[in-house]
């Protein structure tokens, strides 16, 4: 997982999981229910997610898929019991300032 922030996959698919995390934000705010917002999210990933591989012709291992979902959750659940919450971009962009 960390391998992939660093690459520019990895940035780009950040950049649309939290356009992703927008829209199921709003929805939040519109009243839908949590659980229906993240039950969409996992059908459209699953959707997709074999639309891209037909579409790349790669095949479908879906132990990966499942193994980097269930890092992925852990991840962010661990992130969220914890009290951490994600830095802005303006704080990511102080934080490679002072790094360097």
């Amino acid at each position: 997982m960390a391998e992939e922030e660093g690459s520019g996959q990895g940035s780009a698919s950040t950049v649309i999981a939290n356009e992703l995390i927008e829209f199921a934000n709003n929805k939040l705010e519109a009243g839908v229910d949590v659980a229906v917002i993240a039950a969409a999210m996992r059908h459209a990933a699953a959707n997709f997610t074999a639309f891209a591989l037909d579409a790349t012709k790669a095949p479908f291992n879906t132990e990966d898929i499942v193994k980097e979902f269930v890092e992925w959750l852990h991840y962010y659940d661990d992130r969220l019991r914890s009290g951490a919450r994600p830095m802005t971009p303006l704080e990511k962009l102080v934080k490679q300032v002072e790094d360097e």
